[in-house]
């Protein structure tokens, strides 16, 4: 066998591995591919599966507060249960002043981020067991407070009010505030009493205060049935 010959079949054994292991790393780096790619498709999927129970659980997926479904039904077990006891019921709508302003230039994500945030502070707040913080919808959150006048309301209200602007978060879109605050309307009622009065009434009358509110400048609270104040 002469040499030269021998020496071709040596070279090319190392060759041939070295080309074989080539092809099989390139194969799996697209199989690695091609897996992580399906890898992030379930994840996604998974993370709106996880989103959509959330809504349909009654919990906000931003702010993991109750939601707007949640609130409602509250409301109406809260408002029976005051009707037998002919306890107060309040209703706090809460409303972030100048949010699209806010979302519009810091974007949607630092917005998302805000609101979570607020909805922490104000929880933290409203901390009695039977008392119900909800993001209402939007930039809106809602506050239902069983067996609480509208005194009780009121300070609790301007509690909110300070507490979120107390976070200090830079706002530089709002003619308000350098940071962001809340504009509230209170609306209460005892339902033996005020007996033409439905629990979707206080939410409609507590969304009227609101709207006085914020016509009249904003970081205030006001009741149906008084003009605004400045928060304290």
């Amino acid at each position: 066998m002469p040499a030269s010959w021998v020496y071709s079949v040596a070279l090319a054994v190392p060759l041939g591995a070295l080309v074989y292991f080539l092809v099989r790393n390139r194969s799996l780096h697209s199989r690695a591919n091609g897996l992580a790619d399906q890898l992030e498709l379930r994840t996604t999927e998974l993370e709106t599966a996880r989103l959509t129970l959330r809504r349909l659980s009654g919990i906000d997926a931003v702010t993991s507060l109750a939601n707007h479904s949640s609130f409602q039904e509250f409301l109406r077990g809260e408002w029976r249960r005051a009707l037998r006891e002919a306890s107060s019921l309040s209703v706090l709508m809460i409303d972030i002043d100048r949010f699209s302003e806010y979302n519009d230039e810091l974007g949607h994500q630092t917005g998302d981020e805000c609101l979570l945030k607020l909805g922490r502070k104000i929880k933290e707040i409203v901390r009695r067991p039977g008392d119900l913080v909800a993001r209402y919808g939007g930039e809106e959150f809602a506050v239902v407070m069983s067996r609480t006048d509208e005194q009780g309301a009121f300070r609790m209200a301007h509690g909110v009010g300070a507490g979120i602007e107390g976070l200090g978060i830079e706002h530089p879109e709002s003619d308000v505030s350098p940071c962001v605050t809340v504009s509230v309307g209170i609306a209460t009622s005892t339902p033996a009493i005020d007996s033409r009065w439905e629990e979707l009434e206080l939410v409609r009358e507590a969304t009227a205060a609101l709207a006085q509110t914020k016509r009249s400048g904003r970081n205030r609270v006001s009741t149906e049935t008084e003009q605004p104040l400045k928060q304290a």
